[in-house]
């Protein structure tokens, strides 16, 4: 199987259509960048060859590009010969078609179809899976060996069936461990080895059984208990209820509470004390604050009026500098607007002389505008030729085939016809020529077919009858004649004498079609604007060329005219009339008039063009440095007007402090004297020492006394040893009566007759359960010994797999050996030692798994089937030895089956050779209908 051409559209970052270009036998490399599409292109041919078109599943809705879309594949190949495509269209319009040589299948039928070639299983809702699964490798899935499913391993199986039921035992092995299987299963489950059927049900019952017996003997066990507590709780009840302890609880409870009371009291006295002591020494602290404010605002009163004067002095020095930047300012501005009027002055005449060369410029575009008019026109007339020679021709595509197919149903007819039909060779002496006849003429020597009764007369001898004994002989010379018929029919309707004619007929037109291609080319590449291959659009085109070609006449004519209009006196005089002798050249002189008169009027214009170039960039220069000089003094004025205002600013904050301070110590003065608040401040501090005194003294004489807080725990811990007890007595009385009731009611159930009935059910189905896992363990071992035996049999057929993949695994581990499991899994490779796959390197554990789907892909291609190998930026942890090693491995491959390299390390994929692949945008996929 070769792929020839793989066409993508609307599939993830493809929203447009390509093609990968440069498909063919052996090893095929495309060497790209990261993102530029390569896992994209793989994902589309595993989308093609697996998933059906009409799944909705939602790994088919992700190959939507950006925006939604319906993602369409298209790739040809070559099988046994035969030319193939296979193309299919998702989610929207969705659609299969398979063309295989000569057949043709669509939609579902087309899907079994190709399942059936590449060997594919459903595997999931809309998706198939099979070896190929292993053979289409993506980024990241070569570092490990391929997960082969049932319909993998199946197809390596059928590569190695020869000798398989002798190896493993045949069907008469299989049918015994199958029906062990099937033994086993009644008593436990085939996945999770979890007992079923009877074996459930008996060990169901036995644990009903031994529950029940646990409930009667948990019963009996808290009867026993409830007689225990039955009698601790009456004795704990007489203990609560004893008169005589109650009383001398209440009477302790009585005298905590007095003295508690005493208490109280003497602590209330001691905080009214400290409470006048506290406001003593807060008035007094107040009074020492505020005199201690008075002083801070009279020093600070005074260093507010030394600054302000200072800052004063300044403002005014500031004021004088403010005025004299004021007028350098003035003074620029006036300079800067003068240079800007002559910088516009020096534009304007620029901008004249611009729009003169806008004229030539026009004039210019315009003769290449009627040049390329007259190469379209050109093309447009050879193209209609072609066409109308085209026309004439009758035999397209649809009538050869029809040909073709007649001929070959001819030349079938008569093979068929030949092959029933009687020889007869002849073999004649010089003297008979002439004396022997074949239906009344003379006998041709030779073999002959004879389809018909013949007759041969032999002078002198005799005659011979011949009847071909032929089978079906009407019917194979009606089906020839029908064949001749159709096909002189078929030549008819063509115009035709003979198949031969239409041959040439055919030809004719296929090199008439290749001449209209080729105008309708030249047409297409004389025509700049035309966006799409539709007819309609060239000739739109075409039109289009000519109502430029009118419009720039137009607008060159309106050009001059605003020129004229607009253009300053004096430029108008420098350059004469030269706008009007360009405007009457372009619409009245062919395109090459006038051609030295232009020269020279471009050379006087683009003297006069320089000239006034240099004029503005010098009036723009002047005026840039009058608008710098401009920003420089009008900074300065701005910095000397800012340092102004902030001084101004400071001076009056300076002024509002000072007053501000003057005023409060006026009001506080007003308030109170300085005098009488010294007097005041000294009755605080007697006020104070007395009251420390008195708090001191009621501290002494409580120093003896217990504290409130400690008795006021005692006579609540009193309370609450008395409100327990009540409370123990009345659940002590409720717990009594409950458990006398259930007393009552257990001793009347005979729970000692119910166990032994339960202890005598629980054993009979324990020996029950015991029968059935003696039973299980011995079903089990067997299957166990049987799958043992047929495991050790089967390994021997992976002997020709291991065959295949040993001369590649020699080439890149010399002196390796493998060593297979029965899943077609590399589980060791033995050099100097043996060595298990998941201990190796991710390098050599990535050159392993490429070098398994080598093999998997030589059986496929030694049985004769559709085989190839697409690896996808693999062997990424390769040193360049194994590297290289790789490369000689996939080209020896490559000379067997096809192999497509995906990678983006172009430099060191260099040295692999093989065909390079690229990817081409194309206007749309080629369908082959």
């Amino acid at each position: 199987m070769i792929l020839t051409d793989l066409q993508i559209e609307g599939f993830r970052r493809f929203a447009s259509p390509v093609r990968l270009d440069g498909l063919g036998p052996g090893l095929n490399v495309l060497s790209a960048p990261n993102e530029a599409g390569k896992s994209t292109l793989l994902a589309a041919l595993k989308a093609v060859l697996m998933v059906r078109s009409s799944s909705k599943a939602k790994p088919v809705k992700d190959l939507q590009p950006y925006g939604g879309g319906a993602p369409h594949v298209a790739v040809s190949f070559t099988w046994k010969g035969m030319d193939c495509h296979l193309e299919k269209q998702f989610i929207s319009k969705a659609f299969t078609r398979l063309i295989l040589g000569p057949e043709r299948f669509e939609g579902d039928q087309a899907e079994e179809a190709l399942r059936n070639l590449l060997g594919l299983e459903e595997a999931s809702k809309g998706e198939a899976a099979g070896l190929w699964s292993a053979l289409l490798v993506g980024q990241g899935e070569s570092f490990a060996q391929p997960d082969l499913n049932q319909t993998g391993q199946d197809s390596l199986r059928s590569c190695l069936e020869h000798g398989v039921d002798h190896a493993t035992g045949g069907a008469a092995a299989s049918a015994v461990l199958s029906r062990v299987r099937d033994r086993l299963h009644l008593l436990q489950t085939a996945k999770s080895g979890q007992p079923t059927g009877k074996y459930k049900q008996a060990l169901e019952q036995e644990a009903q059984a031994q529950a029940c017996l646990q409930d009667l003997e948990n019963r009996r066990a808290a009867l026993e208990e409830d007689l225990a507590a039955l009698d601790q709780a009456r004795r704990a009840l007489r203990e609560q209820e004893d008169p005589e302890r109650k009383a001398q609880d209440e009477a302790e409870l009585v005298a905590l509470r007095q003295l508690r009371d005493k208490l109280r009291v003497a602590d209330a006295e001691e905080q009214a004390a400290r409470a006048a002591l506290a406001t003593v020494t807060h008035t007094r602290n107040s009074i020492c604050d505020e005199q201690e404010r008075r002083q801070e605002r009279r020093e600070s009163q005074r260093k507010l009026e030394r600054e302000a004067a200072e800052m004063q002095h300044d403002l005014q020095a500031l004021t004088q500098r403010t005025a004299q930047a004021r007028q350098r300012y003035e003074e620029s501005r006036t300079q800067r607007e003068q240079a800007e009027q002559q910088q516009q002055a020096a534009r304007q005449a620029l901008l004249a002389v611009s729009r003169r060369a806008t004229v030539l410029q026009q004039r210019a575009a315009m003769d290449r505008s009627r040049q390329t008019l007259h190469r379209a026109e050109a093309a447009c007339t050879r193209l209609e030729q072609a066409r109308a020679v085209l026309a004439a021709l009758q035999v397209d595509e649809g009538l050869i085939r029809r040909v073709r197919k007649a001929v070959r149903e001819q030349d079938a007819a008569q093979a068929a016809l030949n092959a029933r039909a009687t020889r007869l060779s002849v073999t004649l002496r010089p003297e008979a020529a002439g004396r022997v006849l074949l239906d009344g003429a003379a006998c041709p020597q030779g073999e002959m077919v004879l389809t018909q009764a013949a007759d041969v007369q032999v002078e002198g001898i005799g005659q011979f009858r011949i009847t071909p004994a032929v089978k079906d002989h009407d019917e194979a010379l009606a089906a020839a004649d029908t064949a001749r018929q159709q096909l002189q029919s078929v030549l008819h309707s063509a115009g035709c004498l003979s198949a031969e004619d239409a041959e040439t007929l055919f030809e004719e037109r296929r090199q008439a079609e290749t001449r209209v291609a080729e105008a309708r080319a030249a047409f297409v590449a004389s025509l700049p604007t035309a966006r799409d291959e539709r007819d309609a659009t060239f000739f739109e085109a075409l039109a289009t060329l000519r109502q430029d070609l009118s419009d720039q006449i137009a607008a060159l004519e309106r050009e001059r005219v605003a020129f004229e209009r607009d253009c300053p006196s004096e430029l108008a005089g420098a350059l004469g009339g030269y706008v009007a002798q360009t405007a009457t050249e372009t619409v009245c002189s062919p395109e090459v008039e006038g051609g030295v008169q232009t020269e020279q009027t471009e050379a006087t214009l683009q003297a006069v063009q320089q000239k006034a170039r240099l004029e503005e960039e010098r009036a723009a220069r002047v005026a840039d440095e009058a608008r710098q000089t401009e920003r420089t003094e009008q900074a300065a004025y701005n910095a000397a007007q800012n340092l102004q205002d902030k001084a101004e600013a400071e001076l009056r904050q300076k002024q509002t402090e000072r007053d501000q301070v003057g005023r409060e110590l006026a009001v506080s003065a007003a308030r109170e004297s300085d005098d009488a608040l010294a007097a005041r401040a000294a009755e605080t501090a007697q006020a104070q020492a007395q009251a420390e005194a008195h708090v001191q003294a009621l501290k002494a004489g409580r120093e003896t006394e217990q504290p409130l807080s400690v008795v006021d725990t005692r006579i609540m811990r009193r309370e609450q040893a008395l409100e327990n007890a009540r409370t123990s007595i009345a659940r002590l009385r409720e717990e009594i009566k409950e458990r006398e009731t259930r007393v009552r009611v257990a001793e009347g159930d005979g729970l000692d007759e119910k166990i032994a009935e339960a202890g005598r059910t629980a054993s009979r189905l324990k020996l029950d359960c015991e029968g059935y896992e003696r039973e299980r363990a011995a079903l089990a071992l067997l299957d166990q010994t049987l799958s043992d035996a047929e495991k050790t049999q089967t390994e021997r057929y992976l002997a020709p797999l291991v065959r295949t993949l040993q001369p590649a695994f020699s080439t890149v581990f010399p002196g390796a050996s493998l060593e297979m499991d029965t899943g077609f899994g590399l589980c060791g490779l033995t050099r100097r030692t043996a060595e298990e796959f998941g201990k190796l390197s991710d390098g050599t554990r990535e050159q392993i798994a490429v070098l398994v789907r080598l093999g998997f892909a030589e059986l496929l291609h030694a049985r004769q089937s559709p085989a190839i190998l697409v690896l996808d930026d693999a062997r990424s942890f390769s040193d360049s030895q194994r590297l290289e090693l790789m490369f000689d491995v996939l080209a020896d491959a490559a000379t067997r089956f096809q192999i497509l390299v995906l990678t983006c390390r172009a430099e060191a994929f260099a040295r692999l050779g093989g065909r390079p692949l690229s990817l081409r945008p194309i206007p749309q996929i080629t369908e082959r209908r």
